[in-house]
């Protein structure tokens, strides 16, 4: 299939064309882009092109009123967004990413914090809402904005704005009426919650959104929906403990348990809690078998208990569910190592580089097996390329110096552990530096005895 971010940059390409109101040209790119991505949405753009098509036939005929025309093809390309929005979510939950799930915007209208459709709200709003329903999203603009202009504080109106704009993945816009929202009702926590999202899946605003969610969870503590996405956040800033404290309350709560659960143990596992992770992805795995990052954490958790073969299997059956885990063959690779299998543990490390030159322990770990495996030239090269990564990698700096300690270059070996040692405690390199030193020492002994 077609690179993942070239996909997403060609429908942000066709969403610039609707909005120059280029419908027959976008129709015409989003059919021939869509079989591309694998996605099962070819009947939907089918059913897109035959409405604007009699549409554009019935206006040639007359048979159309001007005002029904532009009504209707607003229509079109509000539908065109929607199913542009839909695509590119299926597509990112495709890319590999440090958090296995998706947050949450709460649009249902019956949710219980919400505002909902009830006879308590006004006909103009209600209607709207019906039409937003009935996926007339041209109509829903029309009564929601109208009723804005005769109520220019209706806080109401500007979450269905935002909801209505989030829907259609107009994200600048969405922003917009959530922020004026809270302008008006500060305790709208559905609002917050939903700017949050927007900011953490779409913006990688993920500082900004985990703030959101606090403020949504101040404004309403109920609110399991910002807890479980202030996790997400969490995860994505690396905050694991944060994520653990919010999941178990998710867990506790009943709210997304199998979710949260599996989310729980790759954050157990980030913090080096690994049993504790092992048995809540046991449990996450009996309810969600296919999910590639929850068999690779699992098997993580097995390497760092010494359980290489059983890491092994266990990786090979993630890598199979999604090959786009470079961290995880890593892994695998490492396993292999500490078996003696160098054969197996470097063509990991070598896809590892392949798939993301630009991690530095793949690039370390292919140094090291060319260094077992008696090619100092390419372990060096492959060592130095780690470094240039990772200028703190310490481990590298160790074996370039018991390389160099190997090869009679005592000077560089005692400078080069040093540096390693600089950076942080690493036994080989303390135990290379004493013998360089001392070799270095007996050399010099030698050489003012005999003059060299």
């Amino acid at each position: 299939m077609t690179d993942i971010q070239a996909l997403l940059q060609a429908f942000q390409n066709i969403r610039a064309r609707i909005a120059e109101s280029e419908i027959e040209e976008a129709l015409q790119d989003l059919a021939a882009l869509m079989p591309q991505t694998g996605l099962d949405l070819d009947d939907e753009v089918l059913a897109l092109r035959q409405q604007f098509s009699h549409t554009q036939k019935q206006a040639r005929l007359n048979l159309i009123e001007n005002s029904e025309y532009s009504r209707t093809l607003n229509n079109i390309s509000f539908a065109l967004l929607r199913l542009i929005t839909d695509a590119c979510k299926q597509l990112q939950q495709q890319q590999p990413s440090p958090v296995p799930s998706a947050g949450i915007s709460v649009t249902d209208a019956d949710a219980q914090t919400a505002p909902a459709i009830s006879a308590e709200l006004p006909p103009m709003l209600r209607e709207g809402l019906e039409k937003m329903e009935q996926a007339d999203y041209g109509g829903a603009l029309q009564h929601f904005a109208a009723y804005l202009q005769i109520n220019p504080r209706s806080w109401h109106a500007m979450h269905y704005l935002g909801s209505l704009h989030e829907t259609l993945g107009l994200w600048d816009e969405a922003i917009h009426w959530y922020s004026e929202v809270l302008k008006v009702n500060p305790a709208d926590a559905i609002a917050i919650n939903n700017r949050g999202n927007i900011r953490m899946e779409q913006l990688s605003e993920h500082e900004k959104a985990y703030k959101d969610f606090s403020t949504a969870i101040m404004a309403d503590p109920t609110l399991l929906t910002a807890r479980y996405n202030r996790a997400l956040a969490a995860m994505y800033l690396s905050q694991y403990e944060a994520a653990i404290a919010d999941l178990n309350v998710c867990v506790e709560q009943g709210f997304m348990t199998d979710a949260a659960r599996g989310l729980r143990g790759v954050c157990l596992a980030a913090a080096g809690r690994h049993s504790e992770a092992a048995e809540d992805l046991k449990i996450a795995l009996q309810a969600d078998p296919e999910n590639a990052t929850y068999w690779a954490t699992y098997g993580l958790c097995e390497y760092q208990h010494g359980l290489y073969q059983q890491a092994i299997d266990t990786l090979n059956h993630a890598l199979t569910l999604n090959p786009h885990q470079p961290e995880m063959q890593n892994v695998r690779g490492m396993a292999h190592f500490f078996l003696e299998n160098y054969a197996a543990a470097q063509a990991d490390f070598e896809q590892v580089v392949r798939q993301n030159p630009g991690y530095a322990y793949g690039w370390y770990f292919l140094g090291l097996c060319r260094k077992i495996q008696s090619d100092p030239v390419e372990a060096i090269r492959y060592l130095g390329e780690a470094i240039r990564l990772d200028p703190e990698l310490a481990e590298a700096y160790a074996i370039l110096g018991v390389i160099a300690y190997e090869n009679g270059r005592n000077d560089d070996a005692i400078r080069l552990c040093q540096q390693a040692l600089a950076i942080k405690e690493v036994p080989i390199a303390q135990e290379y530096l004493q013998k360089a030193q001392q070799a270095d020492k007996s050399g010099g002994f030698w050489n003012k005895l005999f003059g060299g």
